[in-house]
């Protein structure tokens, strides 16, 4: 892929992630109190879609790259084919969940009484509210 394609598609996701990661969980903050994921999400998405529906709004014509036959044949190597805001996996830093990594998530999640690892539920909650649950949550 071109180096500007590249510095490019580095921009989108920056934006998105910035997006995700900060604007997103501050827009939502009254949301935090509630134990009903359902009723977080039911207030969360419609924010998320008006954001997504700008976006592509804004850069509906911008291309992020060139695609070759051998990238294809390649596994889909260097190919930025799909927005997926909840994990983003670095080849130096490892794998991120809503920018975290799996340190910060297994020290910030919550556990079960005397659980030494987080509960999945957190983790759940976690990439589909880009929140941080609380115990009760």
């Amino acid at each position: 892929m071109p180096l500007a394609s590249r510095s490019l598609v580095r921009l989108i996701n920056s934006t998105l992630r910035t997006n995700t990661l900060i604007g997103f969980q501050l827009k939502c903050s009254a949301s935090t109190q509630t134990t009903d994921l359902k009723e977080v999400l039911r207030e969360l998405i419609p924010k998320e879609q008006k954001r997504v529906a700008a976006f592509k709004k804004d850069h509906n014509n911008t291309p992020i790259g060139q695609v070759t036959v051998d990238m294809i044949y390649g596994g889909m190597r260097d190919i930025n084919g799909l927005v997926y805001e909840t994990s983003l996996l670095d080849p130096k830093e490892g794998i991120r969940f809503r920018g975290k990594t799996i340190e910060e998530c297994q020290a910030e999640l919550p556990r079960a009484k005397g659980g030494e690892e987080p509960l999945p539920e957190g983790l759940f909650w976690l990439l589909a509210t880009s929140q941080i649950p609380t115990q009760e949550q």
